[in-house]
């Protein structure tokens, strides 16, 4: 997790917790959206920054919405759900644009780490006790998650449309979604007003200048020192997944189990939050070794990850710089 502090205001035991290093006087607007809270804190003071800050949030709200709506396998009539209830029909289903960008992402990743990331997890979570439905829908009669459900390379696209050839197979966009909506939503924001802020979508960041932020120690308080400090370059993203507040939630597709090991936390610095989003959960499951030698197929990304220590002590950090060079203004 991250730590992005300034010593005028609280820290937030979110799951990547973003706080600038800001003077008091800037202007923050935060709301619920995408199950979790958006923070958009734009540098300023006046009323100029706070009328600037309002079309920003209402601009971001706006681009926000618009991924949900596009993505989320909790919402009757989205797109996720009418290609689970289409799967195996033939029949192809519109998408709009956010949907195919969230897709294009989940895919690439998919094969970038053979299946370590896999936007066809649906009917895994489900076995696993964490449903992917909207509220009050009944729980499906899911066949066995078996290869075939599984397999990413089978999913068929066309511009604007989409359709799952096997009866059973069902998306989960979350790992990649919330990036999508942190890209976009930025992206209006900068549109609407200024190109100094940093939007937090529930710990996926975004900055437009620079911010500073630190690795969270997972086994310390919310408000403990940072393990290792470090900065968000203008124009990049970062995000964090991490298994030890909600244990069993992140699940190796190749074997259809909770990841386990070592690994507390992974975090990935990259130029764009949906592909900051897919890596974290990737690299979290893949660990440090695979992880590094499917990195080096994406390059412009960097990531570290958090490790519980053998011996009860401090948790070990280990971290892989983007390639191709040793040391670039993404290193954490």
């Amino acid at each position: 997790m991250f730590h992005l502090r300034t010593p005028h205001l609280p820290l937030l035991a979110v799951l990547l917790l973003a706080l600038a290093t800001a003077a008091p006087a800037d202007v923050l607007r935060e709301w619920p959206a995408m199950g979790t809270r958006i923070r958009l804190r734009v540098r300023g003071s006046g009323p100029a920054a706070e009328s600037a800050a309002d079309a920003m949030a209402a601009a971001a709200r706006d681009a926000l919405e618009t991924v949900e709506a596009a993505t989320s396998v909790f919402r009757a009539g989205s797109p996720p759900a009418l290609l689970a209830d289409a799967a195996g029909s033939g029949g192809w289903i519109p998408v709009p644009p956010a949907f195919e960008d969230a897709l294009d992402v989940a895919l690439r990743t998919a094969d970038a780490t053979a299946g370590a990331f896999n936007p066809l997890v649906a009917p895994l979570m489900e076995l696993h006790g964490h449903p992917r439905r909207p509220p009050d829908t009944p729980a499906p009669v899911l066949p066995p998650p078996t290869p075939e459900l599984l397999d990413w390379r089978r999913i068929e696209r066309r511009p604007g449309a989409c359709r799952l050839p096997v009866p059973g197979m069902r998306l989960d966009l979350g790992g990649v979604a919330k990036g999508v909506g942190a890209d976009r939503a930025a992206a209006a924001a900068r549109a609407a007003g200024t190109n100094d802020f940093l939007l937090d979508a529930g710990g996926t960041l975004v900055g437009r200048g620079t911010w500073t932020a630190g690795l969270r120690n997972p086994l310390a308080a919310a408000d403990a020192a940072p393990l290792r400090p470090f900065t968000l370059p203008a124009g990049h993203a970062c995000a964090t997944s991490g298994n030890y507040e909600r244990p069993g939630h992140l699940i190796d597709p190749r074997n259809g189990a909770p990841a386990a090991g070592r690994i507390l936390q992974t975090t990935v610095l990259a130029p764009t939050a949906t592909l900051a989003d897919a890596w974290s959960t990737a690299l979290f499951i893949l660990g440090p070794d695979d992880g590094r030698r499917a990195m080096q197929h994406t390059p412009g990304i960097a990531a570290a990850w958090v490790l519980q220590p053998p011996d009860g002590g401090a948790p070990v950090v280990v971290q892989q710089p983007a390639p191709p060079q040793p040391a670039t203004p993404l290193d954490i």
